[in-house]
């Protein structure tokens, strides 16, 4: 029976008759090798094959598979790493999703911590227990009559809003901020104001229409109050959640009084209100200014 052709065969023996005859040992370059030489005969004198080995198709998948398998585990040992041991998992960085939520939980926890007061037992005093720590840190200021966790916060807004208020007029941030720093500027400019005198408060007065009550266009004033210089006169607009739905927002009307808080500021008969011009005439009944 007549042995298989095998391409594969004759391609190997190919390429080690050509690699002999180019550098095989004891031979010229480029002698040619009798029929039937066998594959093992270009080994060198100490035993070694003469050139490098060849990798056959089994083991060049083999290879490729256990290059790709470690690939694979590098790329997830790295998603790993940076899940578990990134700057997230510390609490900073860029977090995942909820992440705020814990930062914020994490931060209430610390704050309620640090104002108890571990030396009462709560169970004998359970608000010097609960505000003991906050207490001793905190005293009411000297012009204020009450004081609270809500009133500090304010303050502490408060003066993140100044800061931000005082950087310079290039500071970053968009148009709307630029303009409201150059108003903040404008109102600690003292020299200005000083030099302004009551001219701007009395050129609004006079485009309001003037002390003459008489005179006044109640509609044109209501539009000035409410549109131009955004005072609450009569009445008052705001936008709030609608209580019927929270899903949506609502305009609200609500009734406000003429601007000052109190009705003795319109009729007040101390020295220094008597000198505001025509004042006179807004305490009388029946005048915009008298109060019921």
């Amino acid at each position: 029976m007549e042995a298989p052709y095998s391409m594969t065969a004759h391609y190997d023996e190919f390429q080690e008759v050509k690699y002999v005859s180019r550098c095989g040992a004891g031979g010229a370059r480029g002698a040619s090798l009798p029929p039937g030489f066998p594959r093992g005969s270009g080994r060198s004198g100490s035993g070694a094959r003469a050139g490098l080995p060849r990798w056959n198709r089994r083991e060049v998948c083999l290879l490729s598979g256990l290059v790709f398998a470690a690939g694979l585990c590098a790329i997830l040992a790295a998603m790993l790493a940076l899940k578990y041991l990134g700057p997230g998992a510390a609490g900073g960085g860029a977090c995942p999703e909820g992440c705020p939520e814990r930062k914020a939980f994490a931060r209430a926890a610390r704050f309620l911590s640090a104002n108890l007061d571990s030396s009462i037992d709560p169970c004998r005093d359970f608000y010097s227990f609960a505000c003991g720590g906050w207490l001793r840190r905190h005293a009411i200021p000297d012009d204020k009559l009450t004081y609270g966790t809500i009133a500090a916060i304010g303050e502490q807004n408060e003066e993140r809003l100044r800061r931000l208020l005082a950087r310079p007029a290039g500071g970053p941030g968009g148009a709307a901020q630029r303009k409201v720093r150059a108003f903040f500027r404008s109102c600690l400019d003292m020299r200005e104001i000083e030099r302004l005198g009551p001219r701007p408060m009395l050129e609004v007065i006079a485009d309001c229409g003037g002390w003459d009550a008489a005179r006044w266009d109640l509609n044109r004033l209501l539009y000035k109050a409410q549109g131009v210089y955004s005072a609450a006169a009569l009445f008052s607009l705001t936008v709030s959640l609608d209580d019927r739905n929270s899903s949506r927002y609502v305009i609200r009307i609500d009734q406000d009084g003429l601007t000052l808080p109190e009705r003795t500021l319109y009729l007040a008969q101390d020295e220094e209100s008597e000198k505001v011009p025509g004042r006179r005439g807004l305490g009388r009944p029946g005048s915009p200014g008298a109060g019921g």
